[in-house]
């Protein structure tokens, strides 16, 4: 692999050429409907027969009108050109250091041979190369990037049909595809991509049962296909109800873990984040139908369980990092990869503590873990940024947004979130499946929405939401957006640090002096902080339990966004609280 990474890209021979130039052995320009060779010297061109398709269903960007890309000069050179910019530019920020072997040995072997592989990371290239490009209406360049993917969703589609795809290349162009489409902010088919990519895990796993798949094929599908949709999941499952469950095998109890590698650290961080998140929502999904205040002790257990996991994963990290010291000097992807590890180990942390209680005040009492979520990401971003200190357009990997957009939903001290806010949008434009600058504006104006409520509760105010007030409440009364600390000060040589703090699976304190405990120039009470939030828009449907005349209160366009989100109220004659449900506008 070394001998592979270290010489320079050497011209893939196409496969692509008319009959004619193949019959004549000569290098074909590959321009339709007839090559410049053939027709330069008066000789008829034909090329072999193809049809076209597409991979599963038609991605959204194939709205787009389609341009055929032999009719554009240089067709050949430019694709040469977009593959040596994918091995030596795109493949490491898409896929991170860890997985270098992937992006840049496996995917590349694979391409030489599928004709639709080789046009997925052409198609891939060029939007990574080029973003700015993309985001905005439809231009050459956009068109032939997306010629390219549809190309290559033809080909692998055209496969699929005849029956004669091996299921590997499947699951290598669903990889490539979901990249295509989350790398244009097409959030849904990307995640619907994902879930086809499951589906063809699973088969595979079936074949493999009986026996009919290679032990060399069952190894990649698990220790490197696999892997790679468990990571997609920990983010998927924030946003969509996927089938990652479907992925984790075995529940061994408190297995002992020990790390070769912070690749192997990764991977089970990221398995146990999963779990930590599949645990949540089913604490979630149980209070909602139960209406209890207590959870059931199956869930306790579990949490123990899980608990016991997480802390061991913490040691045998502690281990490694020690040992890596030991031996030289940290360099920076190692110190900006054990950072982010330290962020997902913060957030699980406090997720697998906070999960089983209905109160959102739970929080409260792990401003220390948000803290150092924010720290440790700072690192990481400093440390992993290009060589120019720039941030690459997209990330396929798993990467410090996620904790910090866990930060900025769920700790309410402002000066932290506003940290978290502004490290996250130092990030990638778009990282796994959504876009950057969306989720940072829903974040804002979730944190925003917040501290307005706070302010009404504060002040005794009880009515029920008005779009002026509401919009007044956060121009004038909250927490000033300006408001933040200098995240660039943050020091990336400094070694990843973890807080040292111990879960107990009974006792989650609230302070009960929390302006004397937690360093915050507005207090959120309970009544203020917002539960699970969604976006729906009125033209596509209501959420379940959704009252439209709730929504249709605030006179709006059928087209527009709206975030539905819960929040605990407090009954004050029966002393009781209960789960209510309401909706702002949002612009999105």
């Amino acid at each position: 692999m070394s001998s592979l990474l270290n010489n320079p890209i050497k011209p893939i021979k196409s496969r692509l050429g008319c009959k004619t130039c193949k019959i004549r052995k000569v290098k074909c320009g590959e321009e339709k409907p007839n090559c410049v060779r053939c027709t330069s010297t008066g000789r008829k061109c034909e090329y072999a027969g193809t049809s076209s398709g597409t991979f599963s269903s038609t991605p959204s960007t194939f709205s787009i009108q389609d341009y055929p890309l032999s009719s554009l000069p240089n067709t050949v050179w430019r694709e040469r050109r977009a593959f040596a910019y994918y091995f030596q530019q795109a493949a490491l920020s898409i896929g991170g250091g860890l997985d270098v072997h992937f992006w840049r040995t496996v995917v590349p072997q694979v391409c030489r041979s599928e004709p639709g592989v080789w046009d997925a990371i052409i198609a891939l290239s060029d939007l990574f190369e080029s973003p700015e490009e993309h985001s905005r209406s439809p231009n050459q360049k956009r068109r032939e990037a997306l010629g390219w993917y549809s190309r290559s969703v033809s080909a692998i589609r055209q496969r699929i049909e005849r029956g004669g795809i091996d299921i590997f290349v499947g699951l290598i162009s669903c990889i490539l595809f979901i990249s295509i489409e989350a790398i244009q902010g097409n959030e849904q088919e990307a995640l619907q991509l994902y879930g086809q990519g499951v589906h063809l895990i699973r088969m595979l796993r079936t074949q493999i049962a009986c026996g009919v798949v290679s032990a060399t094929h069952a190894s990649l599908l698990e220790d490197t296909i696999v892997p790679i949709f468990v990571r997609l999941g920990v983010v998927a499952l924030t946003i969509a109800h996927l089938p990652v469950s479907g992925l984790l095998l075995d529940n061994d109890p408190v297995p002992m873990q020990e790390f070769v590698s912070l690749k192997s650290a990764r991977e089970a961080i990221a398995r146990l984040s999963t779990e930590i998140q599949l645990f949540e929502r089913t604490c979630i999904e149980y209070r909602h139908e139960s209406r209890a205040s207590n959870m059931h002790p199956e869930s306790v257990a579990q949490q123990k369980v899980l608990s016991a996991k997480l802390k061991n994963w913490h040691t045998a990290f502690t281990i490694l990092i020690d040992g890596l010291h030991t031996k030289d000097r940290l360099s920076p992807q190692q110190i900006g990869t054990g950072a982010l590890l330290l962020a997902y180990y913060e957030m699980s942390f406090v997720i697998l503590a906070t999960c089983i209680s209905s109160s959102h005040m739970i929080y409260d009492a792990y401003i220390p873990n948000f803290q150092n979520i924010v720290k440790q990401s700072g690192i990481a971003i400093n440390a992993l940024a290009r060589s120019d200190g720039t941030q690459p357009p997209f990330t396929f990997e798993i990467n410090v947004g996620f904790p910090l957009w866990f930060t900025c939903l769920r700790c309410r001290e402002p000066k932290i979130r506003r940290m978290a806010l502004a490290l996250f949008r130092r990030g990638p434009q778009a990282q796994a499946f959504y876009n950057s600058a969306g989720a940072a504006a829903l974040g804002e104006r979730v944190m925003l929405l917040e501290e307005a409520l706070a302010i009404r509760a504060n002040q005794g105010k009880t009515q029920p939401l008005q779009l002026d007030s509401t919009k007044t409440a956060i121009d004038s009364h909250a927490y000033s957006p300006g408001h933040s600390s200098d995240v660039s000060s943050l020091d990336s040589s400094c070694p990843p640090f973890s807080q040292d703090s111990e879960l107990d699976a009974h006792s989650h304190p609230v302070p009960t002096d929390r302006a004397a405990t937690t360093p915050t120039t507005l207090f959120v009470p309970e009544e203020a902080r917002l539960g699970p939030i969604g976006i729906f828009r009125s033209q596509d449907g209501f959420p379940p339990g959704t009252k439209e005349e709730e929504v249709e209160k605030w006179n709006q366009r059928r087209d527009q966004s709206f975030l539905r989100f819960s929040r605990n109220e407090h009954d004050q004659a029966s002393d009781t609280w209960h789960v209510v449900h309401e909706y702002v506008p949002i612009d999105v």
